[in-house]
């Protein structure tokens, strides 16, 4: 039974299929694992079961599923084991999601007891198990006890350099029970520990770029503890961050909502008007009071299948409406997302309904465009109208191509998550704009920042000036235009926010979290050149820029708040204000991908040749694992590193060496001393100094290895053995591998490696961890740990 393709085909599932359809896929996998006797599978099935009972209401159901995943561990023999544990945890969560508390108290008990038996008590298993105990003592509202559990999980995450959102995410948790504490015990110290917590957690978040999921429910306890001491305005400001990254992440849902509530709430106890309550508000209200009874009483039995909300083209869809947006294109109305099938068989009579519903009501300036962009729509035209017609379909698959996402004009994005949603209980329409709202892969958000730079950069940093000495000042002034249009571009980006259609970017800025302080610096620097004597009063040369010009002075202020935004999220380290440096750091840093693509492809190319005695080995038809390892290692790798030892590659061919023939022959000094012997003399000389700094690089590499396979025994158990000593001819260890690979380094990758290894090491990071990570993630799963759990 291949596990992970099942899972993946369950996954793949949501959006596109009844709910009743995926139940009675699982069960039936639930069904053929048992028959296979598969039972490791079944394991993870019934854990996919429970948390899917739990996501659709089906209690009685999931409770059941749970006593029977408790039954088969302990048919499997597992009773006792950290195995057992784990799969007890998953159950004792679902339980408190259920509503069994004591039932799930009990298992939490269990799962404490059996992991002090097999853990050190810093493993990251305790922190999952306190985090999730906590939440039960938060649902009894029993928060003395929530806040001692919390604190156990942060000695555990504290303990995990790495674990930096789930530092964040433990203390803000802790946060919230200590406000409650507060609340009961009018106690100040609870009060002032949690603002502590809270800012830590903010801090965590800031300095991880803040682009978090979890980034959202710190600035929403900020908010509340503002609140509670009556700072109203302050509690706003944080409630309205946490709308923009909640909305980021999942869109118009109830976290949403209650957020939005807070938010309004706050406003008005501060005296100030609420503007959120928008037209978006205007037109689900007109929605729930008129166009779902008209959907419940004409079209019943499709109601579950229709999404309902307001996206698309229009100002309104953004909030950004005023009263000079009502003169045209502008009324109250809604649209509906239908998908294929459903479309042929109601579509035009619903679209009918929609409008005879419609034509009741004073729709004030409604306009036959604004009608079109309004009420019935196939779910795939909708998007493929948006988006582009191949697109959709890659999307949902999550198939997009960097070449694809480059094509998709940045306010068409915008412009398809806008809005709201509200009724999707098919959930097609809501999971393609889940995987837009994820934002740009990484590489692709990367190369947009590297152009917003060049572009920033060549219009004010570099020919603003020179039209001037030029007296060329319609070409100043359209350099002027475009500098502010692509520092607006430069806030989007650093914002992972898609930007809208070019009229409303300035409005939107003023919505982002960072770079607010942009918007201010802008409108200066749109305004002076109104001013003629800004034109003329300056002595420009051509050799001389006149650095008194208040236009100059402006874009480099732009260009400095901008450049230390990029040092705070990490982006950059210089002090330069001159931004096409940066842009040139990120293009370089975007052809790692391809760097490595080349790396591989040359190895591959070499390992091919390779010639063994015994014939033709296995693994030389073996792209797919090749490619998978190699990659794995060469993605923790620094840049420059990549670079070195792809100019080793490239030399070796030219001169018709085979590295890869190089380094399996160095590692028969270990395997086959004999034959080794009679092939050393071909091999390059590696001096006694070198060789020396090599055997402390491997020392620090084995002992990562080590500590690897302590936290991670199942990964592990899948990679080589580690130690020398355990060599032989069928088995080639990790450490004889490294020592086989660094000597075919030339000098300078072999420097370069050395100290990338020496930094890790000062950092207290493990290179051997990164790698596996990499590793986990291009087998399909989502880290290290989740492969660990799986297999």
């Amino acid at each position: 039974m291949d596990i992970q393709r099942i899972l993946n085909e369950y996954d793949s599932m949501f959006g596109k299929c009844e709910l009743t359809e995926i139940d009675a896929f699982l069960t039936t996998k639930i069904e053929e694992a048992y028959g296979e006797k598969e039972y490791y599978s079944a394991v993870t099935l019934l854990n996919e079961m429970m948390g899917f009972c739990r996501d659709t209401s089906q209690n009685e159901k999931g409770i059941a599923y749970c006593k029977q995943m408790v039954d088969l561990i302990e048919q499997m023999g597992l009773k006792g084991t950290v195995e057992y544990a784990t799969s007890l945890l998953n159950v004792a969560n679902a339980y408190r999601a259920f509503g069994l508390f004591e039932e799930s108290m009990h298992l939490y008990e269990m799962v404490e007891t059996i992991y002090h038996e097999k853990l050190e008590r810093t493993h990251f298993h305790y922190a999952s198990l306190y985090n999730n105990w906590s939440l039960l003592y938060q649902e009894l509202e029993r928060f003395a006890e929530a806040v001692d559990q919390l604190k156990k999980a942060m000695v555990v995450v504290d303990a995990h350099e790495e674990a930096l959102i789930e530092q964040a995410t433990t203390r803000a948790n802790l946060a919230v029970s200590l406000l409650r504490l507060y609340q009961e015990k009018c106690d100040e110290d609870f009060y002032d520990e949690a603002m502590i917590y809270i800012q830590e957690a903010l801090a965590i978040h800031e300095r991880d770029g803040g682009g978090n999921f979890h980034y959202s429910a710190v600035l929403s306890a900020a908010g509340d503890a503002c609140f509670m001491k009556e700072n109203y305005e302050e509690a706003a400001s944080y409630y309205k961050k946490a709308m923009t990254e909640q909305y980021r992440h999942t869109g118009d849902t109830d976290a949403y909502k209650r957020i939005c509530a807070n938010y309004e709430m706050a406003l008005k106890m501060a005296g100030k008007e609420c503007v959120y309550q928008n037209h978006i508000e205007k037109c689900r209200a007109f929605y729930l009071e008129q166009g779902k009874p008209m959907l419940e009483n004409q079209f019943g039995e499709y109601l579950s299948q229709i999404a309902v909300g307001l996206v698309g083209e229009g100002s309104d869809c953004f909030g950004f409406e005023d009263d000079i947006s009502k003169d045209h294109d502008y009324g109250i109305g809604f649209c509906m997302w239908l998908p294929d099938a459903v479309y042929e068989k109601i579509g035009e009579d619903l679209q009918a309904a929609y409008d005879n519903l419609i034509a009741q009501y004073d729709t004030e300036n409604a306009s036959p465009l604004y009608q079109k962009r309004r009420g019935v729509f196939l779910t795939r035209d909708f998007y493929a109208e948006l988006l582009g017609s191949d697109f959709t379909k890659d999307l949902l698959a999550d198939r997009l191509t960097e070449a694809q996402w480059l094509a998709i004009p940045e306010d068409m994005l915008a412009t398809a998550t806008n809005g709201a949603i509200f009724e999707d209980a098919l959930g097609e329409f809501t999971e393609l704009r889940k995987h837009l709202l994820a934002y740009y892969p990484e590489s692709v958000w990367k190369q947009r920042l590297a152009k917003a730079l060049h572009e920033f950069s060549q219009y004010g940093q570099s020919n603003y000036g020179r039209m001037m000495a030029r007296k060329d000042y319609v070409t100043a002034g359209l350099c002027v235009s475009k500098t502010v249009e692509s520092a607006m571009d430069i806030a989007y980006l650093l914002n992972k926010s898609y930007a809208p259609y070019y009229k409303w970017k300035r409005k939107g800025l003023t919505k982002l979290q960072r770079l607010q302080e942009l918007d201010a610096l802008l409108e200066e620097l749109v305004l002076l050149p109104c001013q003629k004597e800004a034109w003329i009063g300056y002595n420009y040369t051509a050799q001389k820029i006149n650095t008194e010009d208040g236009i100059i002075k402006l874009i480099e202020a732009v260009a400095t708040v901008i450049l230390q935004e990029m040092k705070h999220q990490g982006l950059v380290t210089g002090d330069n204000p001159f931004l096409e440096l940066y842009s040139k750091e990120f293009m370089m840093e975007e052809n790692r991908e391809q760097i490595i693509e080349d790396i591989v492809a040359l190895e591959w190319e070499q390992f091919d040749k390779v010639k063994n005695e015994g014939g033709r080995a296995d693994c030389q038809d073996d792209w797919n694992t090749f490619s998978i390892m190699r990659k794995s290692q060469y993605m923790a790798w620094e840049t420059p590193l990549l670079n070195s030892y792809l100019a080793d590659l490239i030399n070796a061919n030219k001169q018709g060496w085979n590295l890869i023939m190089e380094k399996y022959a160095r590692m028969m000094e270990s395997t086959t001393p004999e034959k080794y012997e009679s092939l050393k003399r071909e091999l390059p000389v590696r001096s006694p100094e070198r060789i020396a700094i090599q055997e402390e690089i491997i020392r620090i590499q084995v002992a990562w290895m080590e500590e690897f396979a302590k936290q991670y025994p199942k990964m592990a158990g899948n990679a080589r053995s580690i130690h020398t000593y355990e060599d032989n001819p069928y088995n080639t260890s990790y450490e004889t591998y490294l020592r086989g690979e660094l000597g075919t380094y030339s000098e300078e990758t072999f420097v370069l490696y050395g100290r990338f290894v020496i930094a890790l090491s000062k950092q207290e990071k493990n290179l051997a961890y990164n790698i596996m990570d990499n590793t986990a993630k291009l087998y399909g799963y989502v880290s290290v740990e989740d492969a660990e759990a799986r297999l």
